[in-house]
């Protein structure tokens, strides 16, 4: 099976980071969708309807336009096209043209499902048509899939257990397993997608870049601004790199430098992970109540629990709703993982650190349940279900079509993979394998034979922001910083601590500077500025694990309020998309399910117990109007009685009133 690749789902949609090289010089194109004379202040409505807009049946907010494009932008004797599809949401107000999104991240995100208006201030809105588009192999723009394959594969590399030596690709056995494995993924995806295999080499991010410029002539503007983000800053500076008359400005948000080779960006973004890891954990040790839970020092605690997985597996017995119990192993595969996907954001870190406090005690339901949200696995079957919004055929495909991961004949790059991978094995103690993706990239039909080069990004004439963080484990701060000391007008704002993307998060800086930029032409006094309102937290403030008897609380508010707590942090619902019902066991009995209702959200209580001694029955409901967390519950154990509970989320406040063990109970905070 394929060695594990560092991916994450943040923001709801996956973010990831990858290498691509800059385009070669487009040969004439084949003739591409035919577009009105159109000029900056003009009707873009008008536009759309003159390209065949319709309603994008993904986001109703947005007009989705079709546009043909040469499958080999680079060859004007391949006629051949293939269609893509962009989707555009026009300025409210006096236009001042497009600002188009290459988001989400991946490769292999779809950028018009995943797209929306929530980032953008009102006055960008007014003035600007919002663009976001499936590049093409994705979503609405002729998708490749090789979904049985890939489920196939990954449930393989999740279930694998190393039996021979220590972690990794250590043995030849072990190393052969994989070389075949890589070799017979690639085969049977590609027979899977059912295309001529010569054709995958036209779907990589330089052909992605010309697919905007089409589109950018069929409307008809001169210029236009554009955001990257994370994968999407690889196509954003792909773009700029060929086509810098026609951008207005450019923001790069999560920033890859496109001058590493695909090996060398493998042990960047690896370091980046050990890097962030190391520093949530110190953050736990920084707090009290962390280090509390923790028992310890928690860098010791989770060194000795990966040297404990390495080794053997832990067995751990999973609550399903039905009150069943199911036996199952957490292997090192889905803990490092597991901790991979927590680091994007501050509360994902947060998170991750509860369940490593709750599998030191003994517990791994809590870091099984990440692992279920993370790796989109059914908590009951364990089933593989995948995210319709991200294609992982297309997340290996354009990996390895951008980048070569070393060069030579392909048992050189094999051979040379595998001594990358156990050389980082040393340097990378804690995460690591993604530099092993050069084994399924040996056999993709359309990788590069030789070692791909790239310039550094200088966009002459472009106003470009490179936004950033010092803790973003996915695109390392030193990739961005490089990317801003080659731009001939760049300028850098970055985050002290922070997370993966900070541009559109309601913090002043950088939206303040951007908005400036593209409303009044204002730019920066500085070229570096510190986000300073973003803080420099490591870690989203901690939030203890409930005590596992309802006699460790002083009063019932407390005992409530830590399962109010509790319940937004489990990652079923911190992670839920809130479009049905959903039933999962609570820690010692019953059940709790919560689902989407007219007002806000639902909740229901059936002898649910977070806590032992104190089992709630009932209904609960969470109002977005109010900001209200309500709790109409029956309480039986070690006393019962009938109580409210109440979470006011706009003041701050909570309270419980009602009997309980025979005394009226009237207690707020």
């Amino acid at each position: 099976m394929r060695k594990k690749i560092l991916l994450i789902a943040a923001i709801g949609i996956f973010i990831l980071a990858c290498n691509t090289l800059m385009p070669q010089t487009p040969a004439e194109e084949a003739p591409v969708t035919p577009a009105t004379e159109a000029a900056v202040g003009s009707d873009m409505a008008a536009k759309l309807e003159a390209l065949g807009g319709t309603a994008c049946e993904e986001n109703p907010d947005f007009t989705c336009v079709t546009i043909q494009v040469p499958l080999n932008h680079f060859d004007a004797a391949n006629t051949e096209t293939l269609n893509v599809v962009f989707a555009v949401s026009p300025a409210t107000g006096e236009r001042y043209g497009m600002y188009v999104q290459a988001f989400p991240g991946g490769p292999g995100g779809e950028g018009i499902s995943s797209g929306g208006l929530g980032w953008y201030p009102d006055a960008i809105l007014e003035h600007y048509d919002i663009v976001y588009f499936d590049q093409r192999g994705i979503g609405l723009s002729n998708p490749l899939s090789c979904p049985n394959t890939y489920k196939s594969d990954f449930t393989g590399y999740l279930n694998a257990v190393d039996e021979a030596g220590v972690e990794g690709l250590d043995t030849p056995e072990e190393q052969q397993e994989a070389i075949d494995s890589a070799r017979s993924y690639a085969e049977a995806c590609v027979a899977e997608i059912g295309i001529d295999p010569a054709k995958l080499a036209f779907f990589g991010t330089d052909q992605v870049a010309e697919d905007i410029e089409s589109f950018r002539a069929a409307i008809g503007d001169d210029k236009f601004m554009m955001y990257g983000v994370s994968y999407g800053t690889a196509v954003a500076q792909t773009y700029a790199a060929a086509h810098p008359e026609h951008l207005s400005g450019l923001v790069l948000d999560g920033t890859i430098d496109l001058t590493l080779n695909g090996e060398e960006g493998a042990l960047s973004q690896e370091k980046a992970f050990d890097k962030v890891l190391v520093a949530a954990l110190e953050a736990c040790n920084a707090d009290e109540t962390c280090t509390a839970d923790m028992g310890g020092d928690a860098v010791a605690v989770y060194d000795k629990l990966a040297k404990q997985i390495s080794e053997t597996p832990i067995k751990y017995e999973f609550p399903l709703p039905s009150g069943e119990k199911v036996e199952r192993i957490f292997n090192f595969n889905q803990w490092e993982s597991t901790a991979a996907y927590q680091l994007y954001s501050l509360s994902g870190r947060m998170l991750y650190l509860r369940a490593l406090a709750a599998a030191n005690r003994g517990d791994m339901i809590p870091m099984a349940r990440l692992a279920y949200q993370n790796l989109t696995l059914d908590p009951a079957t364990l089933e593989y279900l995948g995210d319709d919004t991200f294609s992982d055929t297309m997340f290996l495909g354009v990996l390895c079509t951008d980048d070569s991961f070393f060069s030579g004949t392909q048992d050189e790059k094999i051979e040379q993979t595998i001594a990358a991978g156990q050389a980082s094995n040393g340097t990378v103690p804690r995460l690591d394998g993604s530099v092993y993706t050069g084994l399924s990239c040996a056999f993709w039909p359309g990788s590069p034979t030789e070692d791909v080069t790239t310039q550094p990004l200088v966009a002459e004439g472009v106003t470009t922001f490179v936004l950033n963080s010092t803790l973003d484990p996915a695109t390392p701060f030193e990739e961005g910083k490089a990317v801003y000391e080659n731009l001939a007008d760049g300028y850098h704002l970055y985050v002290e601590g922070g997370r993966h993307s900070i541009y559109g998060f309601g913090f002043d800086c950088p939206d303040r500077y951007i908005s400036d930029f593209m409303l009044e032409g204002t730019l920066p006094a500085e070229r570096e500025i510190v986000c300073e309102d973003w803080g420099t937290d490591v870690i989203r403030a901690y939030e203890p694990l409930v005590a596992e008897n309802i006699s460790s609380y002083e009063n019932v508010l407390e005992a409530f309020y830590a399962i109010d707590s509790a319940i937004q942090l489990q990652p079923e619902y911190f992670y839920g998309s809130f479009t049905e019902d959903v039933s999962i066991a609570c820690p010692f009995s019953g059940t709790f399910t919560f689902g989407p209702s007219d007002t806000g959200e639902a909740y229901t209580f059936d002898n649910c117990a977070y806590t032992q001694g104190f089992a709630l029955t009932g209904t609960g409901s969470y109002e977005y109007e109010t900001g209200i967390i309500t709790f109409e519950t029956q309480v039986t154990g070690a006393k019962e009685g009938s109580l409210t509970y109440t979470d006011n989320l706009a003041d701050g406040t909570f309270s419980v009133t009602g009997e309980y063990g025979g005394e009226t109970i009237d207690l707020s905070q």
